[in-house]
């Protein structure tokens, strides 16, 4: 299993309806979310919340990509995409984690404990139950402020 993060650097909250940051495994790929971070980058307070959401359908036509950095420099390439953008987006689920936030120089981080890593797996549905093909990071508050948002996950085939 290897290490990989994400981030979109100051980008601004105009809307619920966008991912700030989307985690896509590569078919077959298990990820485990074991970190997420929010850093205000406002001059003025300005309230918002930001969540890390399951995803149930994957999104079509990615734009933004962003640079994945892998922690071990001995470890294959990520399998997985990052997006900070869609033709069409994500259909995200329920919030896994919420971070409400503010935008004056905040930094707000949720990092799971052991045995509690939020698990996505870009494969078809197994056992009758649905599975959470990603994760997508948007806001459920909008404020027009800016962020700077990373994620930080493990990678395994299966």
């Amino acid at each position: 299993m290897s290490t990989y993060s994400a981030t979109a650097s100051n980008v601004t909250v105009n809307s619920t309806a966008n991912d700030l940051i989307s985690i896509t495994p590569a078919a077959n790929v298990l990820i485990q979310v074991i970190e997420f971070t929010v850093a205000g980058m406002g001059t003025a307070s300005s309230a918002s919340q930001i969540n890390l959401y399951a995803v149930t359908t994957v999104g079509a036509t990615g734009s933004g990509a962003l640079n994945i950095a892998n922690f071990n420099p001995y470890a294959p390439a990520a399998g997985s995409t990052a997006f900070s953008g869609w033709t069409t987006q994500p259909v995200v689920g329920f919030i896994l984690v919420p971070l409400a936030v503010n935008a004056n120089g905040g930094i707000y981080r949720w990092v799971a404990r052991p045995g509690e890593e939020i698990t996505a797996i870009n494969a078809a549905t197994t056992g009758g139950g649905a599975v959470n093909k990603a994760v997508s990071i948007r806001a459920s508050v909008q404020n027009g402020a800016s962020y700077t948002v990373s994620v930080v996950w493990n990678e395994s085939p299966l």
